[in-house]
């Protein structure tokens, strides 16, 4: 057990180091990001004044892209903002220094441990694929929320990538790329208990000149932690990448399948 959890850390780890080395870039290039980002704040007006009291919890924040939406939602109540990567959260704390009611720390939201329900809400945009088991950490996250409260999430679903994975087999090499969570899996896992269960996915497609352009973009923004299983060895990337140009006209084309996720908890609860 303590190699799993030492295992476990270690990966994070590296998770943590590679976003704080890329925080100027991920701002700046992180673009799909960005718009899930804007359409979950988007997604929250309708629950916007019916949260019971409590702070709002932010997990996996970033450089700020959801944190926006919610300082200038919710101005005068407590705001938690947290980060794997102590970098990306002394850049928001710099971003966001002139808000009110916010403050900022380092937190693995796969520790997180209440004893009672406390916040209004948890949010966690565009992390939860990063979590060794999202459906276990989100749930943690809803147990940390108060009866009335709301737990709003995006991630990658598995359906990510096909573009990617199509390319792979065609050439009978493995799709190396991280496993994503399953809309229907973690929707099943959330909805034990007395919950209210919304989602909605929808496709956001990016372009680049070249597969080569794609994978360094990954690397750029600090997304290319390899979690578990074989990488390709240098050979094998070559051939995809080729392959891979050599199947499209012009840009390539890369495919996220992005799902959206609210729950709230009932006031029974």
């Amino acid at each position: 057990m303590d190699e799993t959890v030492t295992e476990m850390n270690s990966i994070n780890r590296e998770i943590a180091d590679n976003f704080g080395r890329s925080v100027s870039d991920y701002h700046e290039q992180a673009n799909v990001q960005k718009e899930v980002a804007d359409r979950l704040i988007a997604s929250l007006e309708p629950w916007r004044d019916i949260l019971p009291p409590g702070p709002i919890l932010e997990v996996g924040c970033g450089t700020g892209f959801v944190t926006r939406g919610i300082v200038d939602l919710y101005p005068k109540r407590e705001k938690i903002i947290t980060d794997l990567s102590d970098e990306m959260v002394s850049f928001c704390k710099d971003r966001f220094r002139s808000a009110e009611n916010i403050t900022f720390h380092q937190l693995d939201a796969e520790e997180l441990e209440t004893d009672e329900p406390e916040y209004g809400m948890t949010v966690c945009g565009f992390a939860a694929q990063w979590f060794k088991d999202p459906a276990l950490t989100l749930g943690k996250l809803m147990e940390a929320t108060k009866p009335g409260g709301l737990l709003l999430a995006s991630f990658p679903g598995s359906e990510s990538f096909p573009e990617w994975k199509e390319r792979c087999e065609e050439l009978g090499i493995p799709f190396t790329g991280n496993a994503l969570p399953d809309t229907e899996e973690m929707v099943i896992k959330m909805s034990t208990g007395p919950v209210q269960v919304d989602y909605y996915e929808d496709t956001v497609t990016q372009k680049f000149p070249s597969a080569l352009h794609f994978f360094r973009h990954l690397k750029t923004i600090g997304a290319a932690t390899h979690k578990n299983g074989r990488a390709l060895n240098s050979a094998e990337m070559k051939m995809l990448i080729n392959h891979w140009d050599d199947h499209s006209e012009g840009d390539i084309r890369v495919s996220y399948h992005v799902v959206f996720l609210a729950v709230k908890r009932d006031h029974t609860s």
